[in-house]
């Protein structure tokens, strides 16, 4: 009774645990595969024929179906191998193996139309190494295919047969009896063309057809070429070799397509032809893998893209193309746009919010170059929070909301909307144009943010405008325009400063912009002082370059900086001396201004920010040399601004001034020059042809020294008679030059003759600048010329037997201090050396060369003496040469204390080493090193 209680509640159990279990998928074949099913051939072959009805081309993959189908019906004997490769040349296709089967189809059926027996037709076939058995199968499973695909509703009846394609003639010209034999020439050559390029039209189009239809059921079969090596990659990571038969085995294009991969020492494949792997995409979309990568903001796109990547079974099919990545990952699109487009403000956007926030940062972002910190202006993560809030996520164009247009939540975006760097959306093909327009489009390009835009501006006009307390983290009161002005101003205008923070960049640090007419006229020493802003970083910096016990002085830093600047320094002077000066005053010590070496501190490199960087252009604003080197762009482009400075100011100039005719020169004339106002500054000068001409300078020490040698020049035309009495030469002249033979006669006259005129015709008297000073310059050089020019000649009388006393002393160089006073004595008596020398040092020239006579006599006596003698003055003169050098390099002028501290030299020189020829005042090591100390 018990049993029969279990087994009536089994069939219940059963059913109960049925219930449970789930139900497994039932697969139902689809329209397609219904289709393939009717085909009784390999469903690869199948989904073939399907694909020729899409791609019109139903007759010709009926007969390469039907020969993949059966067993290939080209002979290859071992005995006869090269003569069956021979003939089947004809029917060869150097880019298809697959047009080979049409070839041999169309050659077969042309024969058959001929009307052949039988017995021909085997002749033929075994004439070309067919099997005319294999032949009559392959015609019989074509036959049965083309019943199938007619009753499928493949193809018409009509379209089912392949005819063989008829070779078209080329037709004469109509009018071909009215040329002549060279336009029919050309007309038939045209003619050639043409048909040439009509065949490879035609045949390329059918190509690609045929060979787009076999891809869908070879797809699996696909390569491309290795890059180092001669086999194919091809799906899931498989290599394989083309057949050494295959038609295009020596070309290897890089893509192709086989009809199956069979193994025998390699994997070879068979029956291939060339394809372009767009076609992989196209054919089998369902089967290809999409991978994204690089997303960026492309400006000349307008909109959010990144890197597609194409696979099929492993194998890269395309490896980059730019594609839209808002329809692909909307959410991180959306935020590359806020941040590239709008945050970077890396797009053209016309917008006047868009405008009105580049000002603003500009103008905050010019604070912090003004300031050298990065504190003023906020980080990009508070600008992308800013447009975060305010832009939506998604926005549908139909939608009259605002704001956060379209905001779906997180768990059906993740269903409706794909997303993520692997992502690819997919779009059903029944949506029309208006459901497509309707769907929601994430704001990752210009064009919808721009649509949004329209629509939100007109419920709040200002939404997307910024202010300047969203943008700056502090007030920055410091920051003012006296500290950090925009123009630097000088005497002949104002000229514009820009700002820059970012070290080591060309333009780091402030830019002053310059016209060329006004290079010469800018002071270096004023420039050091840069602007009040940053003039104390400067200062900072200089003094940390100062030994520790100097440097002591200056603490703490900061307060003493700013009791230097109250100190009111002067800042059209160099800030070194006057920071030294202060330092020792500080103290209560000047003897520390001995302790500072002034050529090492200025030597000191500092940053480049803490020099001016002079943007010099033209008078059309184009750019002609940058630097922060004064004396360098000077020396570079001096000239040129002196001549560009002179341009369109005919009226103050004159050529060929013959006599003081050209009334009262002012010291400084203003003139305008565009819209600058410019201070020009007027002179005589002589010209490289002779001639005198007025000129206007640009700096008023061009115009001194200019203004001396003209002056000169027209006294010389009112003097002529005496001009000529003077070139005659000046008693004593013969002998003198025979000794200072070292000189050419005519050098050294023209020298003397120059250095009278300028002693007798101005000497120290005030330049004339009238035509009643002029005059009155004219009758005191008419008295003083005799006295200068006997006074000449006693002097160079005395100079050239001294000289030949000394070089007579030197001899053969063996005596030691031959080599050094030979040069000294060549420097002191250089070609040009009478207008180098002052008149003061004519009567003392004499006495430096008995001087060096002298020294030779008594160097024996002690030559250790004269070498610690000497030591000490090498010492001092090169601290001179040093100086004259940098202030040359510099275009500075050398002042009248640094010019007779050469002749104080030649004082010491008498002093230590002959003093019986005594000095005009008292001189020594000492005293010299003091007034070095006062020149520095």
């Amino acid at each position: 009774m018990q049993n029969m209680k279990s087994n009536t509640n089994m069939p219940s159990e059963n059913l109960s645990d049925s219930l449970k279990t789930p139900a497994k998928p039932r697969y139902r074949l689809t329209k397609l595969g219904e289709q393939m099913a009717r085909l009784p051939i390999d469903p690869k072959i199948a989904r073939i024929l399907l694909a020729a009805k899409k791609h019109d081309c139903m007759a010709e993959i009926l007969v390469i179906a039907s020969a993949l189908s059966i067993q290939d019906p080209r002979e290859r004997p071992l005995e006869a191998r090269e003569a069956a490769a021979k003939a089947h040349e004809r029917f060869t296709d150097k880019q298809s193996d697959f047009l080979a089967y049409l070839n041999i189809w169309d050659s077969f059926q042309r024969e058959r139309d001929k009307g052949l027996s039988n017995k021909q037709l085997v002749q033929w076939c075994h004439q070309y190494f067919l099997s005319h058995l294999r032949m009559r199968e392959w015609r019989e499973l074509h036959r049965q295919l083309t019943e199938i695909a007619i009753e499928m509703g493949l193809t018409s009846k009509e379209q089912a047969f392949r005819r063989p394609p008829v070779q078209e003639q080329l037709r004469p010209s109509e009018n071909q009896s009215d040329q002549d034999l060279s336009a029919k020439l050309k007309q038939k050559q045209l003619g050639k063309k043409q048909h040439r390029a009509q065949i490879r039209a035609a045949k390329e189009a059918g190509y690609e057809q045929i060979h787009r239809a076999l891809l869908t059921g070879l797809i699996a079969n696909v390569g491309m070429k290795s890059p180092d090596g001669h086999d194919y990659t091809g799906a899931r990571g498989s290599h394989f070799h083309l057949f050494p038969a295959s038609a295009l085995f020596k070309s290897k294009p890089k893509w192709v397509m086989a009809a199956e991969l069979t193994e025998t020492t390699r994997l070879y494949a068979r029956d291939v032809a060339a394809i372009q792997p767009e076609w992989i995409e196209q054919e089998a979309p369902h089967l290809v893998k999409y991978h994204y990568f690089e997303p960026h903001w492309e400006q000349k796109r307008g909109e959010v893209v990144a890197s597609e990547r194409v696979t099929l079974y492993g194998l890269t099919v395309l490896p980059r193309r730019p594609v839209a990545y808002g329809r692909v990952a909307p959410e991180e699109a959306r935020e590359i746009f806020i941040r590239s487009a709008l945050v970077a403000q890396e797009c053209d956007l016309k917008a006047d919010f868009f405008v009105h926030n580049k000002k603003l940062i500009r103008e905050i972002a010019e604070l912090e170059h003004k300031s050298r910190k990065q504190d003023v202006l906020v980080d990009e993560e508070a600008l992308f929070d800013f447009y975060n809030q305010r832009l939506p996520e998604l926005y549908r164009p139909s939608e009259n909301n605002v704001g956060r247009a379209f905001m779906p939540d997180t768990a059906d975006t993740a269903a409706q909307t794909p997303s993520g760097i692997n992502a690819r959306p997919t779009v059903s093909d029944g949506l029309n144009r208006q459901r497509l327009s309707e769907t929601p489009k994430p704001l990752a390009d210009i064009r919808t943010f721009q649509s949004w835009l329209k629509q939100a501006e007109q419920e709040n006009p200002r939404l997307l405008f910024l202010s300047k307390e969203d943008l700056m983290q502090h007030a920055a009161a410091h920051i003012t325009e006296e500290q950090f002005p925009k123009f630097y101003k000088t005497a002949d205008g104002k000229f514009k400063l820009n700002y820059r923070f970012e070290p080591h960049h060309p333009l780091d640090g402030v830019t002053l912009t310059v016209p060329l007419t006004v290079l010469n006229r800018l002071s270096a020493p004023a420039l050091e002082w840069l602007v009040p802003g940053m003039l104390r970083e400067k200062l900072q910096l200089l003094i940390k370059a100062l030994p520790k016990q100097i440097r002591r002085i200056c603490v703490p830093v900061p307060e003493f900086i700013t009791q230097f600047l109250e100190s009111n320094p002067n800042r059209q002077e160099p800030v070194i001396p006057q920071l030294a000066h202060f330092i020792a005053k500080t103290a209560g010590d000047m003897r520390l201004l001995e302790q500072i070496n002034l050529d090492d501190w200025q030597a000191f490199k500092l940053p480049e920010h803490c020099y001016f960087n002079l943007r010099i252009i033209d008078d059309g604003g184009q750019e002609l040399a940058v630097g922060r080197n004064l004396a360098a762009l000077q020396q570079e482009l001096g000239q040129a601004a002196a001549v560009t400075f002179r341009d369109n100011t005919q009226e103050f100039e004159r050529d060929n001034v013959t006599a003081w005719d050209i009334g009262t020169l002012p010291e400084s004339i203003k003139f305008a020059r565009g819209k600058q106002q410019l201070v020009g500054y007027l002179g005589l000068q002589k010209e490289k042809n002779g001639n005198i001409a007025l000129r206007l300078f640009d700096t008023a020490e061009a115009a001194q020294v200019a203004h001396r040698q003209g002056v000169i020049a027209l006294m010389q035309l009112q003097l002529k008679e005496h001009m000529k009495d003077l070139n005659k030469g000046i008693p004593g002249f013969t002998q003198a030059a025979m000794l200072l033979k070292h000189i050419s006669a005519d050098t050294l006259r023209d020298d003397l003759t120059a250095a009278i005129c300028d002693r007798a015709f101005i000497g120290d008297d005030e330049l004339p600048r009238s035509e009643k000073a002029f005059k009155e310059q004219i009758k005191r050089a008419r008295s003083r010329l005799p006295a200068v020019k006997e006074a000449m000649s006693r002097y160079l009388q005395d100079t050239a037997a001294a000289y030949a006393e000394l070089n007579a002393k030197l001899g053969n160089g063996k005596h030691p201090l031959a080599a050094l006073l030979r040069s000294r004595m060549q420097n002191l008596l250089a070609a040009g050396f009478a207008q180098c020398t002052p008149w003061s040092q004519w009567p003392r020239l004499p006495v430096y060369l008995k001087a060096m006579t002298l020294r030779m006599e008594k160097y024996s006596g002690n030559p250790a003496r004269d070498a610690a003698r000497e030591a000490d003055i090498q010492e001092l003169e090169q601290m001179w040469q040093e100086k004259v050098d940098a202030l040359t390099k510099q275009n500075q002028a050398l002042s009248d204390g640094l010019k007779m501290f050469q002749w104080q030299l030649e004082e010491l020189r008498v002093s230590l080493f002959a003093q019986e020829l005594k000095t005009p005042y008292p001189v020594s090591v000492k005293r010299l090193m003091k007034e070095w100390e006062s020149l520095k």
